[in-house]
């Protein structure tokens, strides 16, 4: 049984700094360049998932979201996917009578509408969402791709990565991609600490809960 879940959830920070030695000049020429726009993966709003959560958000609306958190996602120019319910694995990790109470956060850029993390904190069980529409690596024109036919979605393949072979690491960390409408990846990142870490070497039983994730935030903006 673990104790004192509450030492397991710490809050990470993020640090940077900005020389003024480069001098002002430098600082001005950066602050003035433009970014080019960002190649985006197109969604498929017609995809039978997409139109059964249009039809039902009223009805069968998601239960793990606050109307602050509707709000939020509300803005996102992609399929917002996560697992509404604790997923299989928290009930393995803990007992099903013994689920610690998610702690939820959202990561999301107001300016970059086109991403976001999905981050559900279960005790020493970390559940990471990432959906991206941003092409992250261009190919050369010529590049022959080949698809597979509708239906035939190819199953994920689970990678493990041991923490213990770190100083200082303990635990591990597991992950997967699946694609959805019908080409944009999602990443999820399962992170067991050494009290659960026989749960993240389960790649079957990983695979499984991947049934669980649904839309739970979806917009077709103009």
């Amino acid at each position: 049984m673990i104790k004192n879940c509450a030492s397991f959830i710490a809050a990470g920070g993020l640090f940077a700094g900005l020389f003024w030695a480069m001098g002002q000049g430098a600082a001005q020429q950066a602050q003035g360049a433009r970014q080019a726009p960002p190649k985006l993966m197109k969604v498929d709003w017609d995809t039978p998932e997409i139109q059964t959560f249009f039809r039902e958000r009223t009805t069968n609306p998601p239960r793990s979201l606050t109307p602050d958190d509707q709000v939020k996602l509300s803005k996102l120019r992609l399929p917002v996917i996560a697992f509404d319910r604790p997923p299989g694995i928290v009930d393995r990790a803990f007992g099903v009578t013994r689920v610690p109470k998610r702690v939820r956060e959202l990561v999301t850029d107001p300016d970059d509408p086109h991403w976001f993390t999905v981050i559900d904190t279960y005790c020493d069980l970390t559940i990471t969402v990432d959906g991206d529409l941003r092409v992250q690596q261009e190919l050369p024109a010529d590049t022959k791709i080949y698809t597979q036919a509708p239906g035939l979605a190819a199953e994920p393949s689970v990678s493990v990565v041991d923490n213990n072979v770190e100083e200082g690491m303990e635990g591990l960390i597991a992950e997967y991609t699946v694609r959805k409408f019908p080409n944009i990846p999602y990443q999820i990142t399962i992170e067991c600490t050494q009290a659960t870490r026989l749960h993240c070497f389960d790649s079957l039983a990983l695979l499984r809960d991947r049934k669980a994730l649904r839309i739970i935030s979806a917009r077709q903006l103009e």
